[in-house]
């Protein structure tokens, strides 16, 4: 996420099989305004990304992992050409969010959150990088007890653990908050990829945090789960109009559309935490900082949310159940849990829903919860 002032897109498949980064990709432009960009690259299949480093980014903040470069470089789309049922991964221990079945990693398969959500999370494993402040890790507890309150989603606090199974050495997948200092930009990857994921978090996002708004913060966590730019939705266009003229060769990535393998739920969202607001001050993205990059369709002006919306909330509460964390492979539910629509369920719908997850036993084991705190 630039510093403005975020579609929820969901991404198809990520690939298993290694990317040699720089074949077929063509550096074409560099961009003075910003001395950590490198050059805008076009790809075999025509979609244009930026080289930052050793990293490739889409949309401006969304690390691509090495799988999804490929996949975009070949068929145009981050997660390539598939179909099918869109549905939440209940395969997964909660977690460590390795399959139940160990058997199953051993299986070639793709990871896809679209058709099958292979790349969503059970809970969101995470860890506190060493280089965060006290001060600065309490902003992104907030965050994570925001999204908790408030939608589907569970997160576990896995810093000091393992981050292999002592069993079979896999690696476990998780997020890895750190500080990038002062920078004009905050990153993600988008869904669970495999591995570590750091989630890099700029000094203003911090800055917001200090005055109560965790909007940069849970947008970057919103990537992490799967959600793209509310901007980038394929029908935008009928809701905003986009100055294309005050935007950098960098500004124009924020507004590539996803016209391929996505799953969105709702019109266009102008209060979502993943929609940019009109303005910014980063000269790496617009022309004239004085003047708006987009506007809705009337000119008045997009502010960027703060946290999530409601239709955000839908989104993920979609495709996430809350989870306790344990030891054992029963999937527990927390208290509360959301349907698709933002309704809490009843005390007798969610044991249903339990039951259903645990082979008709509605009754976690004894002893089986773990610490959780953040």
């Amino acid at each position: 996420m630039k510093k403005i002032g975020f579609y929820s897109l969901l991404l198809s498949c990520v690939f298993l099989f290694s990317c040699q980064e720089d074949e077929g990709l063509v550096a074409v432009s560099q961009n003075s305004n910003d001395s950590a960009l490198e050059s805008i690259v076009i790809l075999k299949s025509g979609v244009e990304v930026e080289k930052r480093g050793e990293n490739y980014f889409f949309g401006g903040d969304m690390i691509l992992s090495p799988e999804q470069l490929r996949s975009l470089d070949e068929t145009g789309a981050i997660a390539g050409d598939v179909t099918g049922d869109l549905e939440r991964d209940l395969s997964l221990n909660p977690v460590t969010n390795l399959p139940i079945n160990v058997d199953n990693l051993l299986q070639t398969r793709n990871l896809g959150i679209y058709p099958t959500s292979y790349n969503l999370w059970a809970m969101v494993r995470f860890v506190y990088d060493g280089n965060l402040t006290s001060t600065q890790k309490g902003y992104i507890k907030q965050a994570l007890l925001e999204l908790q309150s408030k939608t589907n989603l569970r997160f576990y606090n896995a810093t000091g653990e393992p981050t292999k199974d002592p069993v079979y050495g896999f690696d476990y997948p998780y997020v890895n908050f750190k500080s990038i200092g002062d920078s004009d930009v905050s990153t993600s990857y988008v869904g669970r990829i495999g591995g570590k994921q750091d989630i890099s978090l700029a000094d203003f996002a911090f800055r917001d945090a200090s005055y109560g708004d965790y909007g940069v913060i849970i947008h970057e966590i919103c990537h992490a789960v799967g959600m793209l730019h509310e901007q980038s939705r394929p029908d935008r266009d009928d809701y905003v109009n986009i100055d294309w003229n005050n935007l950098t060769s960098s500004g124009k990535k924020q507004f590539d559309k996803q016209t391929t393998n996505y799953h969105y739920r709702g019109n266009y969202d102008y209060n979502s935490v993943m929609g940019y607001g009109s303005k910014t001050t980063s000269l790496s993205i617009v022309i004239d900082k004085s003047k708006p990059m987009y506007t809705k369709k009337d000119g008045s002006l997009i502010y960027q949310g703060s946290t999530v919306s409601n239709l955000d909330r839908m989104w993920i509460n979609y495709l996430y159940l809350p989870y306790v964390a344990r030891s054992d492979v029963y999937r527990e539910l927390d208290a509360i849990v959301y349907d698709g629509d933002n309704r809490i369920l009843t005390e007798q719908e969610r044991l249903q829903l339990q039951a259903q997850l645990n082979n008709g036993n509605p009754n976690p084991p004894a002893g089986g919860r773990i610490p959780n705190e953040f």
